[in-house]
């Protein structure tokens, strides 16, 4: 069962409304995201690139674009030492292909995830100054990398780290202080002392804007580079799950519009590959499918082979890389199902329920993949999940969380019983001996707070709203309100007291539900679906018919009581006409 929750807003939004000239539904839902105001909401929704913050205002950021300038000039062998995850691999590839386009002497380093590990390593730091690199450049990692920066200083690099995960941190006097590397220049808008007010950039969007000014500190203008590096800041976005408002919807919403005519042959291989080429592309094509394939290479094989098809310039070359990765991406996905199948069979077995923070070792799990099966256990127990697995040095793990639980500062608290860990609020990434399982399952468990209240999962609701309300002008109107995701997801409605008037079961499974709804005080009609809602119909049916055969019931196609929808309002296209359509989230019996 989740619990329903209507947002409140002081503001007015019947005024919001006519002085924006949008629907009443949509000034609601900007109020909810605090945008009052004319000029906020008009960035908003048509934010453009020029609307980003100048870059220099990060703490470090000036020292660090004159640093790489500097070692271009110098010809200096520079090492850009990225991450395996798509964030990682956007964010290397846009620097080195900057760093490059301005004549510098490059190469490009992505740890194996299984043999190093995320970040950097001190075995890495030793062979990348034998082959003569004299600047290290990290992207996407760096931040925590206290004993692998001083041993790069001591021999004779120049460091410079790009970053945006949270700095350790000590209390000094009831104050937190944060614990940085040694390095020459640290961008992170993370730091304590960074005055930038945007703290919620991914690696991939301080990189776009790091490769741009780097590009006019030798004063080229590369206007299908540039853009080719939005794209890749979209991307990199997206798949990190950072919060999709400021700057960061103006990167993917401008990106967006780029990625379908991009000229990147790498890029236009993985499109035509994936069957979206020509397509109008969404957030969904990024977070789902160009995402994942990006991802399966750094947890199968290497995170190189990513970078290396963005940096391709053979067509032929270039979509047989473009295969590996879709391939690579399908054994991951049934290597995922695997181990999400396993796991929850221990959650039963071990009696596990009544944890506040599920703690799983299983030495089967591939360890690249669990971070996707937490992920997928977080959702169905709705907790915290840390699933750790078997290691070549221990027990590696990776941990995802809920709203109300900063995973990061938790494991903080056990920092002992790690070899490396690092993350943020809802992901975390750590190693450690097999033997501190149980004492990290048993630290993390006294010490959580969590409520029951806070671990049933909430619908937040907008606003509620009659089906008269509900028209192809508004769902147009909150179209243009995307892109969605974290901390602006859909925007979710409400209406009580509808009836069911047909319920077809549609779908290869028979499984997905596809209905016609009414209100009776409007008489308004409109379609619906609900892809995963079967299973919880079944269960409400049999509360209200015990003694009867409830897919009999659904198969008739009408219920018999009032129900009320949880829902969002999408534009369903079908053979070139355009009709609104409800996607179900929830619903539940009228009082």
């Amino acid at each position: 069962m989740k619990r329903w929750l209507l947002k409140r807003s002081k503001i007015d939004t019947a005024i919001m409304s006519k002085e924006l000239g949008i629907k009443e539904a949509v000034a609601c839902v900007l109020a909810n995201r605090g945008l009052a105001e004319r000029q906020q909401s008009k960035k908003f929704i048509y934010g453009t690139i020029d609307e980003l913050r100048d870059p220099f205002l990060m703490k470090d950021f000036s020292l660090g674009i004159n640093l790489i300038a500097k070692s271009i000039r110098e010809n200096k062998k520079i090492a850009v030492y990225g991450d395996y995850d798509v964030d990682g691999v956007m964010s290397t590839t846009i620097l080195y292909r900057a760093i490059l386009k301005c004549g510098g002497t490059a190469v490009y380093y992505v740890p194996h995830r299984q043999k190093e590990g995320y970040g950097l390593n001190l075995d890495a730091v030793e062979a990348l100054a034998q082959e003569g690199i004299s600047v290290l450049f990290t992207c996407d990692n760096g931040i925590a990398a206290l004993a692998e920066v001083k041993r790069a200083k001591e021999l004779g690099m120049t460091i410079v780290i790009l970053d945006h995960h949270e700095p350790g941190f000590i209390n000094e006097d009831g104050l937190e202080k944060d614990i940085l590397p040694v390095a020459d220049a640290i961008i992170d808008p993370k730091q304590r002392d960074c005055d930038y007010p945007f703290p919620m950039l991914c690696a991939g969007g301080i990189a776009y804007k790091f490769a741009l000014h780097l590009l006019q500190a030798f004063d080229i203008k590369d206007e299908k580079l540039e853009k080719e590096f939005l794209c890749f800041a979209a991307i990199a976005t997206v798949c990190d799950i950072v919060d999709l408002l400021d700057e960061n919807r103006i990167l993917v919403r401008c990106g967006l519009l780029e990625i379908s005519k991009t000229e990147n042959i790498g890029l236009q291989s993985l499109l035509e590959e994936t069957g979206i080429s020509g397509k109008t592309i969404n957030e969904y094509h990024l977070g789902f499918m160009i995402g994942p394939c990006i991802n399966a290479t750094g947890r199968l094989q290497s995170g190189k082979k990513a970078v290396e098809l963005f940096c391709e310039e053979d067509t032929k070359k270039a979509k047989e890389i473009a295969q590996t990765l879709i391939s690579l991406n399908e054994e991951r996905k049934t290597l995922t199902t695997q181990a999400t199948e396993r796991a929850m069979k221990r959650i039963v077995q071990e009696n596990l329920y009544n944890e506040k923070v599920l703690i799983l070792f299983d030495e089967e799990t591939h360890e690249s993949i669990a971070g996707i099966v937490a992920g997928r256990l977080k959702e169905s127990y709705y907790r915290p999940v840390v699933l750790i697995t078997a290691a070549e040095d221990g027990a590696k793990g990776s941990g995802r969380s809920i709203e109300g639980y900063h995973l990061f500062q938790s494991l903080y608290q056990c920092k002992e019983l790690f070899t490396r860990f690092g993350g943020h609020a809802m992901a975390a990434g750590l190693s450690l001996p097999k033997e501190n399982i149980s004492l990290l399952r048993e630290r993390l468990n006294n010490a959580c707070q969590l409520t029951e209240e806070q671990m049933t999962p909430a619908l937040r609701l907008e606003k509620q709203l009659g089906f008269s309300e509900i028209d192809m002008e508004l769902a147009k109107q909150l179209r243009a309100l995307a892109p969605f995701g974290k901390e602006n997801p859909s925007p979710l409605f409400a209406s009580k007291n509808i009836s069911v008037d047909r319920l077809d079961l549609i779908g290869k499974n028979k499984d997905i539900l596809r209905m016609t709804l009414s209100e009776k005080a409007s008489g308004v009609r409109l379609q619906a679906l609900s892809f995963d809602g079967y299973s919880q119909m079944l269960c409400l049916l049999k509360e209200l018919y015990p003694d009867e055969n409830c897919d009999k019931i659904l198969s008739c196609g009408k219920i018999g009581h009032t129900l009320d929808f949880a829902y969002t309002i999408e534009i369903n296209t079908y053979n070139g006409r355009n009709s609104v359509q409800l996607m179900i989230k929830d619903f539940r019996l009228s009082k």
